[in-house]
């Protein structure tokens, strides 16, 4: 077996039960996490239990890895679809024996999206092909920039199965998110540890309280003074009383004219459900996805009337940009300096989502193509549609 395969074994991606990542432990405060002002601890781990982030992270890292991956060779205007390139079976087909490249392209964006990095290592043949791609865990794997070679490049560090190995940049594919650096990306939990926290927190309120038969807390008022045992007794059988909902309308008996006095605030007053929604706003902001594809209607959206307009800014506004960032760290690490000045690139494909409406479509390259005062040609109408030039050079009358 080799290590790439002892990776990817349960053993060795169960992050969450190694030590430093232990919630409560000095190396997870020192990232940034631990307690938030919530009362409330994030990590990478149990954010994800979130509803919204997990919507969130899931519809992104979905879209783009549904998105057609393909290998083109430019010649002047025109663009040919290559398939006889050895990286074409990565795109398209298998990243590794163990994975689809559809599976790698989604659990490496998810890992940027939550960690802020997204690693994989290439694989090369004894010809120096790429023959496979093995997504990394990024809490195991990081940028060693203290060490450069002749080139200026940097290595990476990689842990596996506790034993930590280093390999050459050009190996990796490295996709980061936002970073003050450019070397390495900042975590959006990280970032938004306290909005996080705030949601966690609120579903734990609502928890305990339909636990403890959908009521907040009080005293009970004694008229006496109460002896030690008899506080014993009471707390005995308040335990006996037990709670939740298999007791939530069963008779409680309050004893020796004992009073209950309810000291927090009800749900209703303390405005739970519409606080609950401006968490789920918060997370999708953070992630710039728009409510309704959550599954959230408390608000219109801004980019339009629609799904349609929806759907467009979604596409330009949030996946674009992470396209932009897979389209040139694959183009640089897994094509040839040659190949890319003989005019060789790897581009998602994006027409599927972003086309939108046909109508408006059709009407907008109409006047594009207007006689009198349109302002392109067929050809350039047709590399709008991804389609190879018909041949024609001149623009319309009034161009």
């Amino acid at each position: 077996m080799n290590w790439f395969a002892r990776f990817l074994r349960p053993s060795a991606s169960a992050g969450a039960s190694s030590s430093v990542y232990d919630e409560s432990g000095w190396f997870v405060r020192l990232l940034g996490f631990g307690k938030t002002k919530a009362g409330v601890t994030v990590s990478h781990y149990n954010a994800i239990t979130m509803p919204a982030v997990w919507a969130c992270i899931t519809l992104i890292a979905d879209t783009i890895s549904q998105l057609p991956l393909d290998l083109y060779k430019r010649t002047g205007r025109r663009k040919d679809l290559i398939t006889d390139h050895p990286i074409v079976p990565l795109l398209s087909g298998l990243a590794n024996p163990r994975m689809g490249t559809s599976r790698w392209i989604n659990t490496q964006q998810g890992h940027v999206l939550g960690w802020g990095n997204g690693y994989a290592e290439i694989q090369i043949s004894n010809r120096g092909e790429p023959i496979a791609i093995w997504p990394l865990l990024p809490d195991r794997t990081a940028p060693d920039t203290t060490w450069l070679d002749e080139r200026g490049a940097m290595r990476y560090l990689v842990t596996v199965d506790g034993k930590q190995h280093s390999v050459p940049s050009e190996r990796i594919i490295h996709i980061k998110g936002f970073s003050w650096d450019g070397i390495l990306g900042l975590s959006p939990i990280s970032q938004a540890r306290h909005a996080i926290g705030l949601g966690l927190a609120m579903e734990e309120f609502g928890s305990k309280f339909f636990s403890n038969d959908a009521k907040s807390g009080g005293f009970l008022l004694h008229p006496g003074k109460l002896s030690p045992r008899a506080k014993e007794n009471i707390r005995d059988s308040l335990t006996e009383a037990g709670g939740g909902l298999e007791d939530a309308h069963r008779i409680k008996i309050l004893e020796e004219g004992m009073k209950y006095i309810p000291t927090t605030i009800n749900p209703e007053d303390s405005q739970f459900l519409e606080s609950r929604e401006f968490q789920i706003a918060e997370i999708a902001r953070m992630f710039r996805v728009p409510l309704v594809l959550i599954n959230s209607h408390q608000k219109d959206t801004a980019w339009g009337t629609g799904i349609e307009q929806l759907m467009i800014g979604f596409v330009q506004w949030t996946i674009g940009p992470w396209v932009k960032c897979w389209e040139e760290e694959l183009n640089r690490k897994l094509l040839t300096e040659e190949e890319r000045d003989n005019g060789f690139f790897i581009k998602f494909n994006l027409n599927a989502i972003l086309r939108g409406d046909m109508a408006a479509r059709a009407s907008f390259y109409e006047k594009a193509l207007d006689p009198e005062k349109g302002w392109m040609t067929r050809d350039e109408v047709r590399e709008k549609e991804d389609l190879n030039p018909l041949g024609e050079s001149q623009r319309p009358a009034g161009g």
